[in-house]
């Protein structure tokens, strides 16, 4: 990462109020890591041991003195500043911290350095627009030193897992569906050799009771992959190539292709493969072989994304159809639907269904009779044909 100068900033600042609060540099120190363990519980935790909160205050100090040295200063680099900053991510990953808190810390020190150099100001009677340009450089480098301590915290996560934890991580992280920062996603992409693509798609794995271990070799190497946890699965820039080896799956064992989306909906493509997958499981989809294709079955999918809303409608509208004897039922069902979808005679009809003519006259009247008027309202019989098309695909006893 490339920084460039902040004298323009940092310069117009004048050099008696670094020199002010250079005094208190290690009180403001002492009360950055006092507020950062009264406020954050991860920190308070870590830094009850002695050594680690004078170390924490150490570090602290040499933060602040790097960013005063700046007050006065024309075309000051920071970039020893941002160095520090990203050996402290490091520090906080050992110490055990999660990233919200190394940052979250960060920020709190930012304000409690604020107060201190608001103070300072005001006793030498500095202006409040001096005070202003004080804060908007303060705070203007919270987006940059954030990063810093990002990267170097990604950095020694990286190089304290492995391989495969790290694709499973990144994994988790693109279908969590709960966003995710760039530079996570991008150092743990950097980690497993992964170029991050534009579009990507989800592949959900299933495997029946006694199926084998999950054999290796079977996805490339360096694509996200969680096969261990309660929902395998991976992420696939080009399904047709990258998952070619599913040809080889054991018995046991299925796949579910999601649809390719932009890389930022990962999760949706991971939802709609496990939608689809646990739709096959209960017949409501049919598979030829162990690999699903989901955009293969686009209107299926959709027809059943809410179960809930289906069976209002199908409620509402194949109430006339509720009383009937379950073979009537079937007949009249299979006899509507194609009624609707066609509006074809009953000679028509009567060859779709290899029935009789008469057969299907009379279902038609028993259907008038039955429907009424709603059989010629364009809104009545879509509502009928979707009701009518999901009862196909569900299970007698859903």
């Amino acid at each position: 990462m490339s920084w460039q100068p902040v004298g323009s900033l940092w310069a117009r600042l004048p050099r008696e109020l670094g020199d002010a609060v250079r005094p208190r540099i290690p009180a403001i120190a002492r009360h950055c890591v006092e507020g950062v363990v009264s406020e954050i519980g991860e920190c308070a935790e870590v830094f009850s041991d002695s050594d680690a909160r004078a170390a924490a205050v150490e570090l602290t100090r040499r933060s602040i003195e790097r960013a005063i040295d700046r007050v006065g200063v024309p075309e000051l680099l920071q970039n020893d500043l941002l160095a520090d900053f990203r050996a402290q991510g490091r520090i906080a990953f050992h110490q055990g911290l999660s990233r919200e808190a190394a940052q979250a810390a960060f920020r709190v020190s930012s304000w409690v350095l604020w107060r201190s150099i608001a103070a300072a100001g005001r006793q030498l009677q500095l202006s409040g627009d001096v005070l202003y340009g004080a804060a908007e450089c303060l705070f203007g480098d919270v987006v940059e030193v954030t990063m810093a301590l990002t990267e170097g915290y990604n950095a020694a996560q990286a190089e304290a897992t492995g391989p495969a934890e790290q694709r499973a991580r990144l994994f988790r992280l693109l279908t969590a569906g709960t966003g995710y920062a760039q530079a996570d996603a991008g150092a743990l992409a950097v980690a497993i050799g992964w170029r991050i693509p534009q579009r990507i798609t989800a592949v959900v794995f299933t495997a029946a009771p006694g199926a084998p271990a999950f054999p290796t070799g079977l996805l490339p190497t360096a694509v996200p992959a969680d096969l261990v946890s309660d929902a395998p699965g991976a992420l696939v820039a080009c399904p047709e190539a990258d998952l070619g080896g599913l040809r080889e799956l054991p018995s046991g064992w299925s796949a579910t292709v999601g649809v390719a989306v932009p890389m930022a909906q990962a999760a949706e493509s991971f939802r709609i493969a496990r939608r689809a997958s646990e739709l096959a499981q209960r017949g409501m989809i049919t598979t030829v072989g162990p690999v699903l294709w989901c955009e293969e079955h686009i209107t299926t999918l959709l027809l059943l994304a809410d179960e809930f809303l289906l069976d209002q409608l199908a409620g509402e509208a194949l109430e006339p159809l509720s009383g009937l004897a379950p073979r009537q039922h079937d007949e009249l069902a299979a006899t509507l639907l194609t009624q609707v979808q066609t509006r074809g005679s009953a000679p028509e009809i009567a060859r779709q269904l290899a029935v009789h003519p008469q057969t299907v006259r009379a279902r038609l009247r028993r259907l008038t009779e039955l429907f009424g008027e709603r059989l010629d309202d364009p809104d009545q019989r879509l509502r009928i044909e979707l009701a009518l098309r999901a009862e196909r695909l569900r299970p007698a006893d859903v």
